[in-house]
């Protein structure tokens, strides 16, 4: 039998979808893209509608493609609507809180594996530290779809990564959906950094996905000057400048602590990036409001924004909200985009002439392209094939746009 996993949404489902690949591989093969599958998996999302219909257009069209395959619908939008992805068609439904039950219906008597794969693959890899969400901002669906705040064993976790090392990763990235509410028997996040870089010195770099400002203690921050393997680069979820936007929305944090916080971690390394989440057009979001975030954008100088429109979620608080015109949420998506680009444009103009290392992801036509530390790509001419996933020092030359994004470009 051959087995095929869609994945959408956030870095926690990446990794839930490889570690279904590791269950599955004990009594299946995985299908390549010219197989038809037997099993097919499609973990879905659920932060926003538009997650919602791409997950229902996929299945749809899986149903039509392979009728003779079992389909699985598991993840977020199964958690919040089994009923609803069981009216589209012959499949089943596995929520989030029954995934032991899937990952037992295929191979109860087998441990999931870390396996070797295509060493173009071996670039970064992702590993589950923590679930769960106690916080119910007040437009947010995951405390509902992903259950409570709760964190991994340790040793299972350092296990994990030294799998990895040995297989070649240079890179491990930590992630979770609070993973700066990590605590396993009195071991918290710094801990297990530390820890992470003591016992896996092979490992070249050590990222942190995503935090929240209301979870960043002294002992985080600290983490930037003490390990130098620890990538200097934060996702610091902001969601909007505004202090009574983040209030309706129930932030646990107002604008002066997140300013706080960046000039914090900025004292510890002056190299530092930032990139961020924005939600635009929130119900009690006024002009003012936006204006606030429009300021905070360019006080912190974001190297990337992630722009969502507000997607009012069934179940949460924020939901039957009078909503804001979708006319001036279009607009105000794109001032912050055009804002949001040249703020990084002018941020990384400063880097033209530096050197910084890059680990490769693609290699072609003389063209290297991948991603320094601080999470910039870069595009670079190189003289001969490098391999993917080495570190490599590129020069510096110039920078441009690209699909709403800044990308330098260089010569190594």
């Amino acid at each position: 039998m051959k087995f095929r996993i869609y994945t959408f949404g956030c870095k926690t489902n990446q990794y839930d979808s490889e570690y279904l690949r590791r269950v599955l591989v004990n009594s299946m093969e995985e299908a390549s893209d010219r197989e038809a599958p037997d099993v097919i998996i499609v973990n879905t999302c659920s932060v926003t509608h538009i997650a919602e219909r791409k997950a229902r257009t996929l299945i749809r069209h899986l149903l039509r493609t392979y009728p003779k395959a079992r389909i699985i619908v598991t993840g977020c939008y199964a958690e919040r609507d089994p009923k609803g992805i069981e009216g589209l068609g012959d499949l089943t439904v596995v929520g989030n809180r029954d995934k032991e039950r899937l990952y037992k219906l295929f191979s109860p008597n087998s441990s999931p594996k870390v396996l070797p794969v295509e060493k173009e693959k071996r670039i970064r890899a992702f590993v589950k530290i923590q679930d769960g969400c106690d916080d119910f901002c007040s437009y947010c669906i995951v405390p509902y779809v992903r259950g409570p705040v709760r964190s991994r064993n340790t040793r299972e976790i350092l296990d994990e990564i030294k799998a990895l090392a040995d297989l070649g990763y240079p890179e491990i990235v930590l992630t979770g959906i609070h993973i700066g509410r990590f605590e396993d028997d009195r071991i918290r996040l710094p801990d297990l950094v530390r820890l992470i870089h003591r016992e896996t010195p092979s490992i070249k770099r050590i990222r942190l996905s995503s935090l929240e400002p209301q979870e960043v203690d002294r002992g985080i921050i600290e983490l930037f000057r003490e390990i130098p393997n620890l990538c200097p680069h934060i996702h610091l979820v902001a969601q909007s400048g505004s202090n009574k936007v983040l209030r309706d929305m129930k932030r646990r944090y107002t604008r002066e602590e997140y300013l706080s916080l960046v000039e914090e971690f900025r004292s510890v390394r002056d190299d530092i990036e930032f990139t961020t989440d924005i939600i635009v057009g929130f119900p009690s979001e006024e002009e003012r409001d936006f204006e606030d975030t429009i300021s905070l954008v360019k006080e912190v100088e974001f190297i990337k924004v992630h722009i969502f429109p507000f997607s009012p979620r069934p179940g949460t608080e924020a939901f039957n909200l009078r909503q804001i015109d979708k006319r001036i949420v279009r607009e105000r998506e794109t001032r912050l985009r055009d804002v949001s680009l040249d703020v990084a444009f002018n941020r990384l103009r400063r880097l033209v002439g530096e050197n910084l290392e890059i680990l490769v992801e693609r290699c072609s036509n003389n063209v290297a392209t991948g991603l320094t530390t601080t999470y910039i790509r870069v595009n670079c001419t190189v003289s001969c094939l490098v391999s993917v996933g080495s570190l490599i020092d590129v020069h510096i030359e110039g920078l441009e746009e690209r699909k709403d994004s800044i990308v330098l470009k260089g010569t190594s």
